[in-house]
């Protein structure tokens, strides 16, 4: 463990990298020993090992100082995670996106909620014309268009974005604008991609030109690959077949994916938490820094309303009985006091940003292994302790109970879930006759061959051994590190009596693949 609480060393390494505007006052010893979080570091790290995560860094940026800011374990299988380290942070990417289009808005070249995307980008057309020509950025950037999750079709494709897009108009939706959050990294990647249309650039060179440079975000950019050009310290993703594997330290190592993500303004950015502690805390200014007014104030503020309800379970006293989705960021209350927050996951690394505005409060997490549910509950800790509230729930102990429970989901979801098996069974037709190209004109194509007496299933970069459960009926393995899951790949016959294609259940969503042509080369 590597801390990085020493006064001086912070401020050096803060006057050492950005530009004046983005200086921050830093607590001294003695300021430091009055704030009652003490322990933190030591109820971070024991709760870190217990929970099992490999590395992870926290800062807490409280009236301007920084009075927490410390790394944890390993950032890869060597050196230690500092607050320094980098990594992707996942839908934290969201508010960067809704911030550069707010930029664009307040310069007249985009609005919020009159003109439809489609205005902005001729590619983005949907099954019904008229939903076509009501959706705006408003609706797309706090999940209310009613997009299903299809992130499926447009994960690690060298596809287009704009081909993608493309294919929005063979998705079934409903016609009717929602009022809760349908949650959408495909909408996200259509207003990131309208918007950089409309600069007549890419998405990333105007993130970086209405956000990063003019806030001097030095430790923050887009993509794995040039994030380990750019740093050498960069964290590596892990992660556990299991809680206890990940208990004991037994993570599988990962890599840098080298596939461009599709899905871009919803997930793709890079940083580190005292970047991120500086980008909460400029939103929380409504745009300024310093007393400066970088950022447009009225678009800033439009950022952190609630447009969107999210629903789900009966919420605990401590919370407001509703929460809902802004743009990029979803506004919130906990005893009493008002916050807004975002967290992230992507290829194995997780993140999480959470302001209080009303108190000066900007608490900034990472950490590199899949499951983290360490990171949604600690600034509730923080929060007591810091302004003294009274203690309803032990906050880290729900992290252990929510740690288990998603490692459970994900087993479920490696092994997969299908209907009492039929022994006994066999296909009903010859394999050869499985064999060919098909395609979902929404997921795009694949091919099933025949390889040493069994089928195999290729399709992006998934490349499937078939294995036989039923009739017609095979289990499917889809996998690779940021991903596993085990769907039931069922067979269709034609009128004819040959067969027509498959049907598969991936993320809740029925796939028909159809028999196009001979298999793919």
């Amino acid at each position: 463990m590597v801390a990085f609480s020493s006064s001086r060393a912070i401020a050096s390494f803060i006057f050492g990298v950005l530009p004046s505007i983005l200086l921050i006052q830093i607590a001294s010893p003695s300021q430091a020993a009055k704030v009652p979080l003490a322990d933190l570091s030591h109820v971070l790290e024991k709760v870190r090992n217990s929970t099992g995560l490999p590395g992870m860094s926290f800062a807490v940026l409280y009236k301007g100082k920084l009075i927490f800011a410390e790394g944890f374990g390993k950032r890869n299988d060597r050196d230690p995670f500092t607050v320094e380290t980098v990594q992707p942070m996942g839908s934290l990417t969201k508010a960067f996106t809704a911030a550069a289009i707010g930029e664009l808005v307040a310069e007249g070249k985009m609005d919020w909620d009159t003109t439809p995307i489609a205005h902005y980008l001729p590619e983005f057309e949907l099954e019904d014309p008229v939903l076509t020509s009501q959706l705006t950025n408003v609706d797309l950037l706090s999940h209310r268009a009613g997009m299903p999750d299809i992130d499926f079709g447009w994960y690690r494709t060298n596809t287009t974005r704009r081909e993608l897009i493309k294919r929005l108009k063979y998705v079934k939706l409903d016609s009717k604008l929602r009022t809760t959050v349908q949650y959408s990294n495909v909408m996200y990647a259509v207003a990131g991609e309208a918007a950089a249309n409309v600069a007549g650039t890419t998405y990333e060179k105007l993130v970086e030109e209405k956000i990063l440079k003019p806030l001097g975000l030095e430790n923050t950019g887009f993509g794995p690959i040039e994030m380990g050009k750019r740093f050498k310290n960069y964290a590596i993703p892990y992660n556990a077949a299991s809680y206890e594997d990940a208990q004991m330290g037994r993570f599988i190592t990962g890599y840098l994916d080298p596939i461009y993500l599709s899905e871009a303004p919803a997930g793709n950015i890079y940083s580190n938490v005292l970047d991120l502690v500086r980008w909460g805390r400029v939103i929380m200014q409504s745009g300024q820094v310093d007393g400066k007014q970088v950022l447009n104030k009225t678009s800033v503020d439009q950022l952190v309303i609630g447009y969107t309800f999210v629903t789900g379970s009966k919420r605990t006293p401590e919370f407001a009985p509703v929460q809902a989705y802004g743009m990029g960021w979803m506004p919130d209350s906990y005893k009493g006091k008002n916050y807004f927050w975002h967290d992230g996951g992507v290829s194995g690394y997780r993140s999480n940003l959470m302001v209080f505005p009303d108190d000066d409060l900007v608490i900034a997490h990472a950490t590199n292994i899949k499951v983290a549910e360490l990171m949604a509950n600690v600034p509730f800790y923080i929060a007591d302790e810091l302004f003294g509230l009274p203690k309803t729930q032990d906050w880290l102990a729900v992290s252990a109970r929510n740690s288990q429970a998603q490692y459970d989901e994900l087993k479920t979801a490696r092994d997969g879930v299908f209907p009492k098996q039929i022994k006994g069974t066999s296909p009903s037709r010859d394999l050869e006759e499985y064999v060919g190209s098909y395609a979902d004109p929404v997921y795009g194509e694949g091919s099933v061959r025949l390889e040493s007496g069994s089928l195999y299933f290729k399709y992006n970069v998934f490349d499937s051994k078939m294995e036989h459960y039923h009739y017609d009926s095979f289990k499917t393995e889809l996998a690779d590190f940021y991903i596993q899951m085990t769907p039931l790949a069922t067979f269709t016959l034609g009128d004819d009596g040959r067969v027509a294609g498959f049907q598969m259940e991936v993320m809740g969503l029925s796939l028909l693949f159809t028999k196009v042509a001979a298999p793919m080369a």
